[in-house]
């Protein structure tokens, strides 16, 4: 078990979960995610105030604000210091409560089972991934910036879910191209339709397709100008692709067999922060673990990222930590 640092904690001693964090807590988590798929959350971290204009959208503001994310001046409603931070991790709620919900509603029938299949919404999750990345925007900068002073060339998403990361990364990086590549293809297709809207079709190719090496490459890859892309990004998924195959090594070696001129590698995972009390972990970090492990997929340290870059030639040019568990890595070949 990987030993957790006092760092990690969330609490100065281990805390007891009770029923009524369990029961509103649940109901909070459905409050917020409707709250998002209205723009609820948008339009208050932009600095405006919300006015709900019917019964149901008045019950959960109600709501929010008993549970002290919202505060009410008049028939407007402000965030509250909380309210900001829930509103920033939205993802992360979405994630748990409608992405991986369809996983966790199998176990009670699966008592006798060594792992479950996972059972995903793969909207809400792509959804829930692009809006856990942009949570720190300074973080999508530092990507931006690094791909927009060096030569144009090619960037490709791994795993690019609803293509929200290569749309925000094509507005920093003005001169070059993005291929994204998802193995949803009513995902892929759903954000075809909104790279068209936004006029980015011919900055922005989306494909659907696994991106896990395989003895014989994916049918997506024909269509690839593979000798262009200079940066390969791939962003909570290289756990679950090293899991399913041999290893972190295994399948940065496949992608660099993929794309013989890449020089440029950014990888954004979650690590493994093990502890015997889920109040010593970070938050959320409980719940990612359980689904991963329950599923069958393995979750990797920090430690051994790092040996599989070494072992590779990638250096570290920048780390930025986010949320604790959650890292983006950016290395350049050496």
């Amino acid at each position: 078990m990987t030993a957790v640092t006092p760092l990690f904690q969330t609490q100065s001693a281990i805390g007891d979960f009770t029923i009524r964090d369990v029961i509103e807590g649940q109901t909070a988590g459905q409050l917020i995610v409707a709250a998002d798929d209205w723009g609820w959350w948008t339009t208050l971290l932009g600095g405006d105030t919300i006015a709900p204009t019917t019964g149901i959208q008045q019950t959960v503001a109600v709501g929010l604000l008993r549970a002290g994310f919202l505060t009410r001046r008049g028939h407007r409603y402000h965030l509250t210091h909380t309210g900001h931070d829930v509103g920033k991790n939205r993802g992360f709620v979405r994630c748990a409560v409608r992405g991986w919900e369809p996983t966790f509603r199998q176990l009670s029938s699966a008592a006798h089972d060594e792992y479950i299949p996972a059972a995903t919404e793969a909207g809400e999750v792509a959804r829930a991934c692009t809006d856990i990345a942009r949570r720190r925007p300074e973080i999508f900068a530092g990507i931006g910036q690094t791909i927009a002073t060096d030569t144009p060339g090619c960037t490709i998403d791994l795993g690019c879910a609803d293509a929200g990361r290569v749309q925000a990364l094509a507005g920093i990086a003005t001169q070059e191209r993005f291929l994204g590549v998802d193995i949803e293809a009513e995902v892929i297709e759903a954000a075809t339709a909104d790279v068209a809207e936004l006029g980015l079709a011919e900055r922005i190719t989306l494909l659907a397709g696994s991106v896990q090496p395989e003895r014989q490459p994916p049918a997506w890859l024909a269509h690839v100008d593979r000798d262009s892309v200079t940066t390969a990004m791939s962003f909570f998924l290289l756990h679950q692709l090293a899991s399913d195959g041999e290893g972190i090594a295994a399948v940065l070696r496949g992608w660099m067999d993929w794309f013989p001129n890449m020089r440029r590698l950014v990888v954004g995972d979650g690590y493994l922060l093990e502890a015997d009390y889920w109040t010593q972990q970070p938050w959320f970090s409980p719940t990612y673990e359980i689904y991963h492990t329950i599923t069958g997929v393995r979750l990797w340290t920090q430690a051994e990222y790092e040996a599989a870059y070494a072992e590779l030639g990638w250096t570290v040019t920048r780390r930025m930590d986010d949320h604790t568990m959650l890292v983006t890595t950016i290395l350049e070949r050496r």
